[in-house]
Protein backbone atom coordinates (compact mmCIF):
# COMPACT_ATOMS: atom_id res chain seq x y z
CA UNK A 1 0.00 0.00 0.00
CA UNK A 2 2.76 2.56 0.85
CA UNK A 3 4.75 1.56 -2.35
CA UNK A 4 1.88 2.17 -4.25
CA UNK A 5 1.02 5.62 -2.55
CA UNK A 6 5.11 6.50 -3.24
CA UNK A 7 4.54 5.28 -7.15
CA UNK A 8 1.49 7.60 -7.53
CA UNK A 9 3.58 11.00 -5.68
CA UNK A 10 6.06 10.49 -7.91
CA UNK A 11 3.74 10.04 -10.96
CA UNK A 12 1.44 13.69 -9.76
CA UNK A 13 5.21 15.29 -9.11
CA UNK A 14 5.82 14.02 -13.19
CA UNK A 15 2.65 15.41 -14.55
CA UNK A 16 2.54 19.13 -12.41
CA UNK A 17 6.62 19.15 -13.83
CA UNK A 18 5.49 18.24 -17.16
CA UNK A 19 2.36 21.01 -17.20
CA UNK A 20 4.57 23.82 -15.51
CA UNK A 21 6.92 23.12 -18.31
CA UNK A 22 4.01 23.36 -21.59
CA UNK A 23 3.06 26.30 -19.55
CA UNK A 24 6.30 27.94 -19.91
CA UNK A 25 6.87 27.01 -23.92
CA UNK A 26 3.05 28.55 -24.28
CA UNK A 27 4.16 31.60 -22.90
CA UNK A 28 7.26 32.08 -24.80
CA UNK A 29 7.13 35.26 -27.15
CA UNK A 30 8.32 35.54 -30.93
CA UNK A 31 8.79 38.95 -32.49
CA UNK A 32 7.47 39.71 -35.78
CA UNK A 33 9.00 42.06 -38.18
CA UNK A 34 6.31 44.15 -39.87
CA UNK A 35 6.88 44.72 -43.28
CA UNK A 36 5.25 47.58 -45.99
CA UNK A 37 5.95 47.02 -49.47
CA UNK A 38 4.74 50.24 -51.43
CA UNK A 39 4.37 51.46 -55.04
CA UNK A 40 4.26 55.37 -56.09
CA UNK A 41 3.99 58.21 -58.40
CA UNK A 42 4.67 61.82 -58.13
CA UNK A 43 6.44 65.06 -58.67
CA UNK A 44 10.35 66.24 -58.38
CA UNK A 45 12.01 69.75 -58.70
CA UNK A 46 15.74 69.22 -59.07
CA UNK A 47 18.02 71.99 -59.07
CA UNK A 48 21.78 71.35 -59.78
CA UNK A 49 24.33 73.74 -60.62
CA UNK A 50 27.03 71.07 -61.46
CA UNK A 51 25.01 70.35 -64.37
CA UNK A 52 22.81 73.46 -65.08
CA UNK A 53 22.26 76.47 -63.40
CA UNK A 54 18.26 75.89 -63.78
CA UNK A 55 15.43 74.31 -62.25
CA UNK A 56 14.23 71.27 -63.61
CA UNK A 57 10.66 69.98 -63.43
CA UNK A 58 9.32 66.16 -63.70
CA UNK A 59 7.97 63.11 -62.06
CA UNK A 60 9.55 60.00 -60.69
CA UNK A 61 8.59 56.62 -59.55
CA UNK A 62 9.54 55.65 -56.46
CA UNK A 63 9.27 51.58 -55.17
CA UNK A 64 9.77 51.53 -51.18
CA UNK A 65 10.15 48.69 -47.88
CA UNK A 66 9.75 49.95 -44.25
CA UNK A 67 10.07 47.72 -41.83
CA UNK A 68 10.28 47.50 -37.61
CA UNK A 69 10.49 44.98 -35.34
CA UNK A 70 10.83 44.72 -31.47
CA UNK A 71 14.52 44.28 -30.45
CA UNK A 72 13.64 41.62 -27.78
CA UNK A 73 10.07 39.77 -27.39
CA UNK A 74 10.08 40.30 -24.02
CA UNK A 75 9.59 43.78 -24.41
CA UNK A 76 7.53 46.10 -26.30
CA UNK A 77 9.69 49.06 -25.89
CA UNK A 78 12.63 49.46 -27.98
CA UNK A 79 12.56 48.50 -31.59
CA UNK A 80 14.84 48.81 -34.54
CA UNK A 81 13.34 49.86 -37.96
CA UNK A 82 14.82 49.82 -41.48
CA UNK A 83 13.84 51.57 -45.03
CA UNK A 84 14.93 50.80 -48.46
CA UNK A 85 13.89 52.98 -51.53
CA UNK A 86 14.37 53.08 -54.66
CA UNK A 87 14.04 56.22 -57.18
CA UNK A 88 13.57 56.74 -61.07
CA UNK A 89 12.47 60.00 -62.70
CA UNK A 90 13.05 62.29 -65.52
CA UNK A 91 12.63 66.74 -65.20
CA UNK A 92 12.52 69.39 -67.98
CA UNK A 93 14.29 72.54 -68.46
CA UNK A 94 11.68 75.58 -68.34
CA UNK A 95 12.01 75.70 -72.23
CA UNK A 96 11.24 72.58 -72.41
CA UNK A 97 14.26 71.75 -74.68
CA UNK A 98 16.22 69.88 -72.71
CA UNK A 99 15.76 66.94 -70.18
CA UNK A 100 17.93 65.22 -66.95
CA UNK A 101 17.45 61.60 -65.93
CA UNK A 102 17.83 60.54 -62.21
CA UNK A 103 17.89 57.84 -60.13
CA UNK A 104 18.50 57.38 -56.11
CA UNK A 105 19.09 54.33 -54.02
CA UNK A 106 18.78 54.87 -50.23
CA UNK A 107 18.95 52.64 -47.08
CA UNK A 108 18.26 53.33 -43.39
CA UNK A 109 18.51 51.62 -40.08
CA UNK A 110 17.94 53.11 -36.71
CA UNK A 111 16.13 52.59 -33.83
CA UNK A 112 12.84 53.90 -31.66
CA UNK A 113 11.82 54.34 -28.62
CA UNK A 114 8.05 53.84 -27.87
CA UNK A 115 5.82 55.75 -25.81
CA UNK A 116 1.98 54.86 -25.03
CA UNK A 117 0.26 58.63 -23.96
CA UNK A 118 -3.24 57.40 -24.48
CA UNK A 119 -5.16 54.66 -25.86
CA UNK A 120 -4.91 53.93 -29.36
CA UNK A 121 -2.07 56.39 -29.76
CA UNK A 122 1.55 55.64 -30.08
CA UNK A 123 4.48 58.33 -30.08
CA UNK A 124 8.26 56.63 -31.43
CA UNK A 125 11.18 58.90 -30.84
CA UNK A 126 14.68 57.79 -31.78
CA UNK A 127 17.92 58.25 -34.95
CA UNK A 128 18.77 56.48 -37.80
CA UNK A 129 22.20 56.10 -39.52
CA UNK A 130 21.35 56.48 -43.72
CA UNK A 131 23.35 56.09 -46.80
CA UNK A 132 22.07 56.89 -50.38
CA UNK A 133 23.68 56.69 -53.96
CA UNK A 134 22.33 58.00 -57.12
CA UNK A 135 22.75 59.73 -60.21
CA UNK A 136 21.63 62.55 -62.66
CA UNK A 137 22.61 62.71 -66.24
CA UNK A 138 22.49 65.71 -68.95
CA UNK A 139 22.61 64.59 -72.48
CA UNK A 140 23.21 67.94 -73.66
CA UNK A 141 25.94 68.96 -71.32
CA UNK A 142 29.52 67.80 -73.49
CA UNK A 143 31.40 68.32 -70.89
CA UNK A 144 29.67 67.23 -67.45
CA UNK A 145 26.86 65.14 -68.75
CA UNK A 146 26.87 62.82 -65.22
CA UNK A 147 26.52 64.14 -61.59
CA UNK A 148 27.10 61.62 -58.78
CA UNK A 149 25.08 61.80 -55.49
CA UNK A 150 26.93 60.68 -52.45
CA UNK A 151 25.62 61.02 -48.86
CA UNK A 152 25.56 59.56 -45.44
CA UNK A 153 23.69 61.09 -42.56
CA UNK A 154 22.79 60.76 -38.28
CA UNK A 155 19.20 61.63 -38.12
CA UNK A 156 16.84 62.33 -36.05
CA UNK A 157 13.16 60.26 -36.25
CA UNK A 158 9.66 60.70 -35.04
CA UNK A 159 6.68 59.23 -35.75
CA UNK A 160 2.95 58.55 -34.17
CA UNK A 161 0.90 55.78 -34.72
CA UNK A 162 -3.26 56.25 -34.21
CA UNK A 163 -5.46 53.40 -34.79
CA UNK A 164 -9.19 53.68 -34.95
CA UNK A 165 -12.29 51.80 -35.87
CA UNK A 166 -15.40 52.81 -38.63
CA UNK A 167 -18.29 50.82 -39.62
CA UNK A 168 -15.94 47.89 -38.56
CA UNK A 169 -13.24 48.70 -40.56
CA UNK A 170 -10.25 49.18 -38.71
CA UNK A 171 -7.81 51.59 -39.36
CA UNK A 172 -4.42 52.96 -38.36
CA UNK A 173 -2.86 56.66 -39.37
CA UNK A 174 0.85 57.38 -39.36
CA UNK A 175 2.69 60.45 -39.56
CA UNK A 176 6.51 61.04 -39.24
CA UNK A 177 9.09 62.92 -40.05
CA UNK A 178 13.42 62.32 -40.59
CA UNK A 179 15.93 65.12 -40.34
CA UNK A 180 19.93 64.78 -40.71
CA UNK A 181 22.10 66.30 -37.93
CA UNK A 182 25.32 66.03 -39.09
CA UNK A 183 26.69 63.77 -41.54
CA UNK A 184 29.42 63.65 -45.34
CA UNK A 185 28.01 64.65 -48.51
CA UNK A 186 29.91 64.34 -52.37
CA UNK A 187 29.78 67.95 -54.24
CA UNK A 188 32.43 68.01 -56.78
CA UNK A 189 33.70 71.53 -57.57
CA UNK A 190 32.05 72.74 -60.63
CA UNK A 191 34.91 73.18 -62.81
CA UNK A 192 36.48 69.95 -62.66
CA UNK A 193 35.11 66.53 -64.64
CA UNK A 194 34.92 63.30 -63.18
CA UNK A 195 37.85 62.05 -65.48
CA UNK A 196 40.03 64.55 -63.16
CA UNK A 197 38.28 63.12 -59.70
CA UNK A 198 38.50 59.25 -60.64
CA UNK A 199 41.58 58.88 -63.42
CA UNK A 200 43.75 61.08 -61.62
CA UNK A 201 42.51 61.13 -58.32
CA UNK A 202 41.55 65.01 -57.97
CA UNK A 203 39.21 64.85 -55.19
CA UNK A 204 40.41 67.63 -53.53
CA UNK A 205 37.11 69.89 -52.06
CA UNK A 206 34.87 66.92 -53.55
CA UNK A 207 34.04 65.96 -49.78
CA UNK A 208 32.28 67.60 -47.27
CA UNK A 209 31.41 67.26 -43.54
CA UNK A 210 27.60 68.01 -43.83
CA UNK A 211 25.42 69.92 -40.59
CA UNK A 212 22.59 72.20 -40.25
CA UNK A 213 24.97 75.15 -41.60
CA UNK A 214 25.35 73.75 -44.73
CA UNK A 215 22.68 71.38 -45.11
CA UNK A 216 18.61 71.20 -44.20
CA UNK A 217 16.53 68.56 -45.34
CA UNK A 218 13.39 66.88 -43.86
CA UNK A 219 11.68 63.37 -44.82
CA UNK A 220 8.38 63.55 -43.77
CA UNK A 221 4.96 61.00 -44.93
CA UNK A 222 1.72 60.13 -44.17
CA UNK A 223 0.19 56.27 -43.81
CA UNK A 224 -3.15 55.21 -43.83
CA UNK A 225 -3.28 51.69 -43.65
CA UNK A 226 -6.70 49.98 -43.32
CA UNK A 227 -7.64 46.14 -43.40
CA UNK A 228 -9.86 44.78 -45.88
CA UNK A 229 -10.70 41.14 -46.77
CA UNK A 230 -7.71 39.87 -44.65
CA UNK A 231 -4.99 41.71 -46.21
CA UNK A 232 -3.92 45.50 -44.84
CA UNK A 233 -3.33 48.04 -47.52
CA UNK A 234 -1.44 50.85 -46.81
CA UNK A 235 -1.97 54.35 -48.71
CA UNK A 236 0.90 56.64 -47.94
CA UNK A 237 1.74 60.42 -48.81
CA UNK A 238 5.85 61.42 -48.81
CA UNK A 239 7.27 64.70 -48.86
CA UNK A 240 10.63 64.82 -49.65
CA UNK A 241 12.87 68.07 -49.15
CA UNK A 242 16.74 69.09 -49.18
CA UNK A 243 19.05 71.87 -49.97
CA UNK A 244 22.51 71.88 -49.64
CA UNK A 245 25.32 73.83 -50.16
CA UNK A 246 29.43 73.06 -51.10
CA UNK A 247 31.60 75.04 -53.35
CA UNK A 248 29.87 78.31 -54.31
CA UNK A 249 26.63 75.87 -55.01
CA UNK A 250 23.34 75.60 -53.86
CA UNK A 251 21.58 72.11 -54.60
CA UNK A 252 18.36 71.71 -54.16
CA UNK A 253 15.90 68.62 -54.17
CA UNK A 254 12.28 67.94 -53.61
CA UNK A 255 9.62 65.73 -54.37
CA UNK A 256 5.94 64.74 -53.90
CA UNK A 257 4.93 61.02 -53.81
CA UNK A 258 1.93 58.87 -53.85
CA UNK A 259 1.84 55.26 -53.22
CA UNK A 260 0.25 52.08 -52.32
CA UNK A 261 0.80 48.72 -51.08
CA UNK A 262 0.37 45.94 -48.46
CA UNK A 263 1.66 45.61 -44.77
CA UNK A 264 2.84 42.18 -43.44
CA UNK A 265 3.97 40.80 -40.21
CA UNK A 266 7.09 38.16 -40.76
CA UNK A 267 8.32 35.50 -38.70
CA UNK A 268 11.26 33.17 -39.50
CA UNK A 269 11.13 29.32 -38.38
CA UNK A 270 14.27 27.19 -38.17
CA UNK A 271 13.53 23.53 -39.15
CA UNK A 272 11.20 22.50 -41.51
CA UNK A 273 9.04 20.64 -39.06
CA UNK A 274 9.21 23.32 -36.29
CA UNK A 275 5.90 23.99 -35.38
CA UNK A 276 4.05 27.69 -35.41
CA UNK A 277 4.01 29.11 -32.25
CA UNK A 278 0.94 31.85 -31.30
CA UNK A 279 2.35 34.13 -28.95
CA UNK A 280 3.46 36.81 -31.02
CA UNK A 281 4.32 40.31 -30.80
CA UNK A 282 4.76 43.13 -33.22
CA UNK A 283 5.46 46.90 -33.16
CA UNK A 284 2.81 47.75 -35.33
CA UNK A 285 0.52 46.65 -32.64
Amino acid sequence: MRKMKKQSFIVLLLFIFTCQIASANDSTKYALRTSATTVGIGLSNITNPYLSPFEYKGSKIRVQNNSRRFVKATQNQISHSGQILFDLGNGKHPSGRNSLLFFNTHFMYGGNYHFRPAENLMILGGGSWNLGVGGKYMGRNVNNPFSLDLYTNINVTAEAQYSFNIKNLDFRMQLGAVSPIFGCMFVPMQNISYYELFMLNNAKNAFHFSSLHNKRAIYSYFNLDFLLKHHTWRFSIQNDYSKYSANDMVLKNQGLIFSIGTVVHLYTFKGKKEKIPTNFIHSYE
